[in-house]
């Protein structure tokens, strides 16, 4: 079993390109991104469903914003990344707000 990696390691190794662009987009955006967005899509339809909160639905709905952005950014800036990696990862970004 692989040795988890420390939260800062995890986002360093990201930004600065030390993993594939292939696992950057796929694995990271594509597939882990996509299941924490619709799993917090989801809970935010739930709160929204039972009147729970002024705005709390709202708040867990872009709670992932930040993150979304940081995946977008790094697949960018990452030297391995393809125009075609770059082109999905803003269509993703875009349908991840507007769902």
């Amino acid at each position: 079993m692989p040795a988890r990696l420390p939260l800062r390691q995890f986002f360093g190794t990201r930004w600065n390109g030390h993993t594939s662009a292939r696992k950057l987009f796929w694995w990271d955006m594509a597939i882990v991104g996509s299941l924490l967005n619709s799993f917090f899509g989801v809970l935010a339809l739930i709160l929204l469903a039972r009147d729970a909160g002024e705005g709390a639905w709202l708040l867990l709905h872009l709670l992932l914003i930040p993150y979304n952005l940081f995946l977008v950014i790094s697949v960018h800036r990452h030297t391995g990344s393809r125009f075609l990696h770059r082109s999905a990862a803003i269509t993703w970004l875009g349908c991840t707000l507007l769902i």
